[in-house]
């Protein structure tokens, strides 16, 4: 009691500490956006265009000028030290004849006139309505890394001075349309150096760009530093983004970055614990996530239950996740969207990256079949785990593999086909009866993607996808005799997406997108064929889907912008199959076959969606959104632990009703002046039909499984904080979560409202790092989470000689606090400019080896020492455990990779 009531006390002081720490720094006077903030500005014989965009980075001031009507070129030298705004721009612009003109958050610069104030404001009069009427051209493309050919997602392109700008699509294509004149256009993105291109537009033209990666270190979430408010800027609500580099430097398990666990240490996504790669997202369920590769859906990311992602990050070029907000091209699950692209292939030359472990091995080839042309990419990795092998004889059989291949083929300026080919697959297994019987479990998942991009002109970008997904688990009864229990889901989908550049403020997006759903809810494979007569079959469903969306993101002005839509899906049930009707015990009361084709139940709905962000100045942000999601597919599993992967799908149809969430977010977003960004967002969700299960629910080979199946409503809401320092040899950031999933469903905790079992609602991150000169690289992550909720006896009775527990409320107790630290050092043998990179890692995973239990048990015994202990070890072994069970403790591990 002792030990838990200062266990409280920390977390409690602790909390506190970062809260009070982060109003802090929400509050920080970061200057108006006027003369009076005062800098430090020393230049030495630079041109007068490095010296206006040196004070942009040391204020929030922009500037607005047309580079052929000032001195661009001429020489300055200057000290001021401490200054206002005024005082340095009279320094710096008037004694070269240069005036400004404060018009809201810009400075205009023009070359001084010399006239009495109303000829100068008639003729800034006749400039702008000379703007006004000049005719309008496209300027389109791709972003490409220069050494490897690669599309650039996300990347940024404007006209400098002005605030006319695009970012590259999913597929590294912009298009932007300026009025006729000169501009220098800038292409900006994260770990890549700044490309600057003078451009006299005078008609439609069709430019690419190739930037040039920057060899500094970048640290977990840095955003390129030549425009820090850009990411006040580019974010809508709910929406954040990671590449390759930006995971690099964060601890990963066993020194391998991971891709769903660092994504479980972002505010708003809290992880399940050890051995998991479960994570809830705003007060949903697990299932409510989709995670896409190149567009088709993986349904389950593990490997060894858990401990590791499924996706090797070495195959990985570009992640955006969504946390209910979803553009309206998106649909299918009501808490989160994390689309995964891979990459592409070296159109430029071969390169070659691997890693070897004590517990995988990865290894991965790229390069050009034909330069510029034709690329490929194959990334391999497997599970190093024959040492396991040996400690048991033998007897216990554990492996994983995973295989992403890629193949990318530009056939001219406005057509590329990409093939994306996935496979991935685990085994866990146990030898017994001298040999002769293995039983064990595996899953495996497979995936291809076939899409092509098509440019129609210079304003109409499309892609048409056309992919097939599919997960298999397997319960084996003897592999000898090839027995086993087997839930499978698969579906083909084809979709075509359209985006229109109609102007600088209007984004068009509309498509259409079809889906074929196959689903087996478990069913039993024996070789007797007497028993397998006698056995009952589980039908199996077939459903289709056929959605319509439309979106628009418009700029209405300097401080406000909109993205809104709607997406209309349709979901049809098919036979051939048979479903039960039940009535209200839940008996079943009468079955129904239904013919092959023949649609059986249908659901139409609207999805409406829209975020607004208003402006406050270039660094300062409001953001809200409201979207509507709907969930046709559900997982059904009532188990609460990390290690399984048995995942039973079922459609809706006659006894399980879509699942529908609406939410409600807003937040704030500010950078500030040098080296932090702050983010605040508070949600509401409320959640239809959310599915829970009867007490003692079998689901397991049931033909009348939905009758164990019980709908209601949720409410979640919550609050998310976080704070990063960007640049430096030392960043990193802290993260703070509050959030309640409040459920309530009929038949359930006698119709009084419980808490969801994920319900966890204080979630602390912090993530730091520190670059020791050239070589070295330190990491460090804290977690800290509430304990998960679970239903515990209220009272015990003693009946013939055994203990009977008796359960109060539903979900009345919590298990202990979690909390982790993990700590990875880096260490390179050769400087970042040199083409072949090798490192070690060392990690050590829960470095203070706290126990964190994630199960307990009231079957207890005393042993010799008068300690509760549970009587068996259900994995096999003949021992004694303690009542509560931890999964991990010190899990140390060296790496070593390389890359040329």
């Amino acid at each position: 009691m002792m030990k838990q009531a200062l266990t409280l006390f920390v977390s409690k002081f602790f909390l506190q500490k970062i809260l009070i720490f982060i109003f802090l720094f929400s509050c920080i006077n970061t200057h108006a956006q006027d003369l009076s903030q005062k800098i430090t500005l020393k230049v030495k014989n630079k041109p007068l265009s490095d010296v206006i965009h040196k004070i942009e980075n040391l204020s929030a001031i922009r500037f607005s000028y047309s580079p052929d009507q000032l001195p661009v070129s001429k020489l300055i030298t200057i000290h001021l030290k401490n200054k206002t705004l005024q005082e340095i721009f009279d320094a710096v612009f008037l004694q070269n004849d240069v005036e400004y003109l404060i018009v809201e958050n810009q400075v205009i610069l023009k070359k001084r006139r010399v006239g009495s104030d109303e000829k100068k404001n008639i003729d800034d009069k006749k400039e702008k309505e000379s703007e006004a009427i000049k005719p309008k051209y496209t300027i389109n493309g791709y972003l490409r890394d220069k050494s490897t050919g690669e599309i650039l997602i996300g990347a940024n392109i404007f006209a400098k001075g002005t605030i006319l700008g695009a970012a590259t699509n999913a597929y590294g294509y912009f298009s932007l349309t300026l009025p006729e004149g000169k501009y220098i256009l800038c292409c900006s993105y994260i770990g890549f150096k700044p490309v600057f291109q003078e451009l006299n537009l005078t008609g439609n033209q069709t430019i690419s760009f190739e930037m040039e990666s920057s060899t500094a270190q970048i640290s977990e979430v840095q955003i390129s530093a030549d425009d820090p408010e850009k990411e006040v800027e580019m974010n809508q609500s709910g929406e954040m983004k990671l590449t390759p580099k930006t995971l690099s430097g964060m601890t990963g398990f066993v020194g391998e970055t991971d891709i769903i666990k660092s994504l479980q240490s972002v505010s708003g996504i809290k992880a399940y614990g050890d051995g998991s790669t479960l994570f809830y997202v705003r007060g949903g369920n697990s299932d409510q996530n989709m995670i896409l590769i190149d567009d088709a859906p993986i349904y389950n990311p593990a490997h060894l239950f858990g401990f590791f992602s499924a996706i090797a990050p070495d195959a990985i070029k570009d992640i955006e996740a969504y946390k209910g907000d979803f553009p309206a091209s998106y649909g299918g699950r009501l808490s989160s969207m994390i689309d995964i692209r891979t990459k592409d292939g070296n159109m430029k030359q071969f390169g070659m990256s691997g890693s070897i472990g004590p517990f995988t091995s990865t290894i991965s080839f790229e390069g050009p079949v034909w330069k510029d042309r034709i690329s490929y990419i194959v990334s391999a990795r497997r599970a190093n785990m024959n040492w396991i092998q040996r400690q048991t004889k033998k007897t216990l059989k554990i492996n994983f593999y995973d295989l992403n291949a890629k193949l990318n083929f530009k056939i001219n300026n406005n057509n590329r086909i990409f093939l994306t080919l996935y496979r991935g697959a685990d085994e866990f297994s146990r030898i017994y009866s001298a040999g002769t019987n293995t039983f064990g479990i595996s899953w495996d998942n497979f995936l291809s993607t076939l899409r092509w991009n098509h440019i129609f002109s210079q304003k109409l970008f499309s892609n048409t996808t056309a992919y097939i997904s599919r997960y298999n688990y397997y319960l084996y009864i003897s592999k000898e005799k090839n027995e086993f229990w087997n839930s499978e889901i698969s579906n083909f989908s084809f979709k075509t997406d359209f985006t229109w550049y109609a102007n600088t403020k209007n984004t068009i997006k509309t498509g259409i997108h079809c889906n074929i759903h196959s689903s087996n809810p478990g069913n039993v494979e024996i070789s007797d064929e007497y028993v397998k007569r006698k056995l009952p079959a589980v039908a199996k469903y077939q459903s289709r889907e056929f959605a319509l969306y439309g979106s628009n993101e418009q700029v209405i002005s300097e401080k406000w912008s909109l993205r809104y839509g709607i997406r209309v899906p349709l979901w049809q049930d098919l036979g051939e199959t048979k479903y039960f009707t039940f009535n209200d015990q839940h008996i079943v009361i009468d079955s129904t076959s239904v013919n092959e084709g023949e649609v059986y139940k249908s659901f139409l709905t609207a999805e409406p969606r829209i975020n607004v962000k208003y402006s406050i100045n270039k660094r300062t942000a409001l953001k809200a959104s409201y979207t509507r999601n709907s969930q046709f597919l559900h997982m059904i599993t009532n188990s609460v632990s990390p290690f399984t992967s048995m995942e039973v799908w079922i459609p809706s149809g006659s006894n399980i009703k879509p699942s529908y969430a609406d939410q409600f977010s807003a937040g704030y977003f500010k950078h500030f002046s040098g080296l932090f960004y702050f983010s605040g967002e508070i949600f509401f969700k409320h959640i239809q039909n959310q599915i829970d299960y009867a007490d003692h629910a079998s689901l397991l080979f049931n033909p009348a499984i939905e009758g164990e199946l019980r709908q209601g409503i949720s409410n979640a809401y919550g609050t998310e904080l976080m704070i990063r320092k960007q640049d430096g040899n030392f960043t990193g950031w802290i993260g703070y979560t509050y959030s309640r999933s409040i459920k309530n469903t009929l038949g359930i905790n006698n119709g009084n409202s419980y808490v969801a079992a994920y319900d966890r609602p204080h979630d602390v991150c912090i993530n730091i790092s520190y670059k020791a000169k050239k070589h070295w690289l330190l990491s460090a992550n804290w977690l800290y989470m509430s304990g998960s909720a679970f239903t515990s006896p209220v009272s015990f009775y003693y009946f013939n000689g055994y203990t009977v527990p008796v359960y109060g409320d539903k979900n009345n107790d919590r298990l202990p606090a979690y909390h982790r630290m993990d700590i990875s050092v880096t260490y390179s043998f050769r400087p970042p400019e040199k083409r072949f990179q090798h490192n070690l890692i060392f990690t050590l995973y829960n470095a203070y080896a706290h126990k964190n239990p994630v199960s307990v048990n009231f079957t207890k015994i005393l042993d010799d020492n008068g300690k509760l202990v549970v009587p068996t070890d259900l994995s096999g072994q003949s021992e004694i455990i303690p009542t509560m069970i931890s999964v991990a403790g010190v899990i140390p591990s060296v790496t070593y990779n390389f890359k040329f």
